[in-house]
């Protein structure tokens, strides 16, 4: 009898364990896939409505998008109602086949117009670019993850920067200035390829909160600062000029 009890404790043993686990799968909520998240045709809703599915992103996808929106933005291809709805699927599908044909251009970057200038010239070959941010309306006072990528135009590969981005928006009185301390890039980001910088900021201002929510007119610019690249040369950068 005692050999009989034990197969019966065992056999029951097992078929609870299978339906626990039946149950479980059956009440476990399905994974959204965050490719097929549709792209806002609004740009000025990008940082909204894409932070939290950005962050799902693999970093190769993360960085492949955010040139595709770059690319975006810079031919003016997205304003409201411009273009169809587009899945980050088949963006990432059209930036990849885009960077194929032109490899030395991922962004559609028009040349710069110099001017005599060569220090500015030289700063538009490093451009900075926000990223979508994750905040909520009970952000606006306390620490914000800022996340921006750095393009490298150049034709060293970049390991490291330091120094203080500056937004600028045509709804703030005065520039915002986020101090970056040193960076490592690993890899290093190689000519053309792009790089992310991530600090945490506090946002006390709350216009600074509605220009990062509503990222459209942002720019930003290296105010001061030193790119030092894989041969250990440095670009130096002081009030958005390079000495």
């Amino acid at each position: 009898m005692t050999g009989l009890h034990q197969r019966f404790n065992k056999t029951l043993f097992s078929t609870m364990t299978v339906a626990m686990l039946v149950i479980a799968t059956g009440c476990s909520s399905p994974q959204t896939d965050p490719s097929k998240t549709t792209i806002p045709t609004d740009s000025d809703q990008w940082q909204k409505k894409l932070g939290q599915t950005f962050e799902q992103l693999s970093e190769a996808d993360q960085q492949v998008l955010s040139r595709y929106m770059l690319r975006m933005k810079l031919s003016d291809a997205y304003e409201s109602g411009a273009m169809p709805r587009t899945t980050i699927k088949q963006a990432l599908i059209q930036q990849r086949e885009y960077e194929r044909l032109h490899p030395n251009n991922p962004t559609g970057k028009k040349s710069p117009i110099v001017k005599g200038q060569a220090a500015n010239a030289t700063a538009q070959m490093y451009p900075v670019a926000l990223l979508p941010v994750k905040t909520s309306d009970s952000d606006s006072l306390n620490q914000v993850k800022m996340q921006f990528m750095l393009s490298n135009h150049g034709k060293g590969a970049i390991k490291g920067f330091k120094g203080t981005l500056t937004m600028k928006d045509a709804n703030l009185t005065k520039g915002k200035n986020f101090n970056v301390p040193l960076t490592t890039f690993d890899p290093p980001i190689a000519p053309e390829q792009s790089g992310k910088i991530i600090i945490e900021s506090s946002i006390e201002d709350i216009n600074v909160m509605r220009a990062i929510k509503n990222a459209s007119g942002i720019t930003i610019e290296i105010n001061k600062g030193t790119l030092t690249l894989v041969d250990d040369q440095t670009i130096e950068f002081e009030n958005s000029l390079v000495k």
